[in-house]
């Protein structure tokens, strides 16, 4: 099983034929509601993948589009036994712009992803202890996913930690981590230099070593990702593909990555697949119905 402790959000997309300058107002295409949140999609995607799965999560109760929440999840196969309700709470949601050359433009509000406390992952012990991989990214609060990866390494589960968005990382934290996922922005949040070529990513790889982390996958877009296990490091070439909307994309990368090591690939392996994953998703609409399955996936790169 993989267990992730992340976020749902209700995701409002906006398709435009170019995201806006800062003060300009541009005219949308076209509007869509959809469940989003980084631990959502990367569960969801772990799910359609074919691995059994649990989420330890918070909708808000006062929210109207719990329905469509719990339609899409029931959709991807997702366990959803341990996401709770928080009361007088709306769910997280997430405004999206996506322009017709797939980059996008996205604005966070939290509500109920707050409400995923130390104290909830407590109460879900269970399902940490019996997982083989354990997934958070930093949506829930920073206290929160420590404590979670800390009682995953208890139990011998691999970790696997998204970085996004970026978030002072205490230093006592990263001891918890096997696997770091950034992406060249987030890297350079966290190192302090920009993060744009094999040279700088090789880098920012050994900040993350030097801070305790095991294995580090830094994805670059449509390069693809910089693997590093601290005595090896390759540059997994992405596919090449033609990109409708990368809402998303790297979250179906970080879903991947985790059924792969599920699968007891190694890491370069893993991110091979995880690049096949991410370059399936990227040529669909939408960051959660995007997702595909193994066997799509497979006709690309099978594990």
């Amino acid at each position: 099983m993989i267990t992730h402790v992340g976020s749902i959000n209700v995701d409002y997309i906006v398709h435009n034929k170019r995201l806006p300058m800062p003060g300009e107002t541009v005219f949308g295409d076209s509007l869509s509601m959809a469940i989003g949140g980084k631990g959502a999609i990367q569960i969801g995607a772990v799910a359609r993948l074919g691995v059994p799965t649990c989420f330890i999560s918070m909708m808000g109760e006062l929210d109207p589009n719990l329905p469509l929440l719990k339609s899409d999840l029931a959709w991807a196969g997702v366990n959803c036994e341990r996401i709770g309700m928080a009361k007088d709470m709306l769910c997280g949601s997430a405004f999206v712009m996506v322009e017709e050359s797939g980059a996008n433009a996205i604005s966070i509000v939290h509500a109920a992803d707050r409400a995923v406390t130390p104290e909830y992952v407590e109460q879900n012990r269970d399902v940490i202890r019996d997982a083989k991989v354990v997934m958070t990214e930093f949506m829930p609060p920073m206290e929160t996913c420590e404590y979670a990866m800390k009682m995953a390494k208890e139990y011998g589960a691999v970790t696997i930690v998204n970085p996004a968005p970026v978030k002072e990382i205490p230093d006592g934290f990263y001891q918890y981590i096997d696997i770091i996922t950034p992406n060249e922005s987030e890297a350079a949040g966290y190192c302090g230099f920009a993060v744009d070529d094999e040279k700088s990513a090789a880098e920012a790889c050994a900040f993350f070593h030097g801070k305790g982390v095991k294995n580090v996958v830094i994805t670059l877009g449509g390069r693809g990702a910089f693997v590093s296990d601290g005595q090896r490091t390759e540059m997994v070439e992405a596919y090449k593909v033609k990109a409708v909307d990368t809402t998303g994309a790297g979250d179906s990368f970080n879903a991947g990555l985790a059924v792969a090591i599920w699968k007891d690939k190694d890491l370069f392996t893993a991110a091979k697949f995880a690049n096949a994953v991410s370059s399936v998703s990227v040529q669909r609409k939408g960051s959660f119905r995007s997702i595909p399955t193994y066997e799509e996936v497979a006709q690309v790169f099978a594990l």
